[in-house]
């Protein structure tokens, strides 16, 4: 999707920009957790209903429940082994917040357009995710120390 902006002043075109795709909502927050099962008791206690559904994504070494409340949306990550990138973050930083997921509309426009706002694509190639997704991240050092994902459903 492109949306061409342009401001006329007096008939005199003065500015114009051009988006190329955007990111649309927070599609969902990725929590790291050391235990799936005590974690998702928790977080059905917390939110007060129950996670809807569980998935493995084999090729990252996760496996994640996903919670739905109102329109928000939260999935645990726990690391299936001690390689995982879970597991390493574990390792590193503690159970938390592993990364907030946006929902974009042409994964490939908004990979384009981030490059060349100077962001770091960690993974060019989209992977398919969990949740029937394509997903991208870019690098946290330059998003503020924030792991952010981009997500695009698949048809």
């Amino acid at each position: 999707m492109v949306i061409l902006i342009r401001i006329l002043v007096n008939d005199n075109h003065i500015f114009e920009n051009k988006y190329f795709g955007q990111m649309k909502k927070i599609d969902h927050i990725g929590i790291a957790v050391k235990d799936m099962a005590i974690s998702n008791v928790l977080f059905e206690k917390l939110l007060g209903v129950p996670h809807y559904k569980t998935e493995e994504v084999e090729s990252e070494g996760v496996l994640t429940s996903f919670f739905k409340s109102d329109s928000n949306k939260i999935e645990l990550l726990a690391a299936t082994h001690e390689d995982s990138v879970i597991a390493k973050f574990i390792e590193k930083k503690g159970e938390g917040i592993h990364h907030i997921a946006f929902e974009v509309d042409d994964i490939e426009e908004e990979i384009q357009r981030l490059k060349k706002e100077g962001f770091v694509v960690l993974n060019e190639v989209p992977k398919i995710g969990a949740d029937n997704k394509l997903v991208v991240f870019l690098h946290p050092k330059g998003t503020n120390g924030v792991l952010i994902e981009l997500c695009q459903s698949i048809c």
